[in-house]
């Protein structure tokens, strides 16, 4: 989704986000990021979405949003859980965000990046949507998809939380 999209969607970021070296980024799990998901982190600090979906980035201020420090705890949470096949590993899981009752949201690393589909799990159960993290995010946000794994009152709130 490019970033005019995001704007259409989530309204216009508060304040611009810290710069993301996305070579740091690759480098630190050996892959490129889906381009939707680079746009959000260009276009808008962290997020929580729908008052329940963290979407994780790469400079946010808050380390439980900050996707350099969380998504490697979470990839250790996932590699103990039997049946799910943790990044690097290929295909393998690897986070992009969490909800505010810790389920994890996650891409599943099959082909490019940009071919990645998301799931959903709470370590006990594992929910798939075979569509891009935007179009996740689009369809939570407008009702047109539901999770099962998460509480029947989301999407709530009018407007996307922003990290100051």
């Amino acid at each position: 989704m490019p970033p005019d999209e995001w704007i259409d969607l989530l309204g216009a970021p508060e304040r611009r986000p810290d710069p993301v070296d996305w070579d740091a980024v690759k480098g630190r799990v050996g892959t490129a990021l889906p381009s939707d998901f680079v746009h959000l982190a260009e276009a808008y600090p962290p997020l929580i979405v729908g008052g329940y979906v963290r979407i994780l980035h790469p400079t946010a201020r808050a380390g439980f949003m900050n996707w350099m420090s969380t998504a490697p705890k979470m990839l250790r949470a996932l590699r103990r859980q039997p049946g799910l096949q943790a990044h690097p590993d290929s295909p393998g899981l690897l986070p992009w965000g969490m909800t505010v009752n810790g389920d994890h949201c996650l891409w599943y690393t099959l082909g490019e990046p940009d071919e990645w589909t998301v799931m959903i799990t709470d370590m006990r159960e594992k929910w798939s949507y075979a569509g891009s993290f935007s179009s996740f995010i689009r369809k939570f946000l407008t009702g047109e998809l539901r999770c099962p794994l998460f509480p029947d009152d989301v999407p709530g709130g009018s407007k996307p939380f922003q990290e100051p």
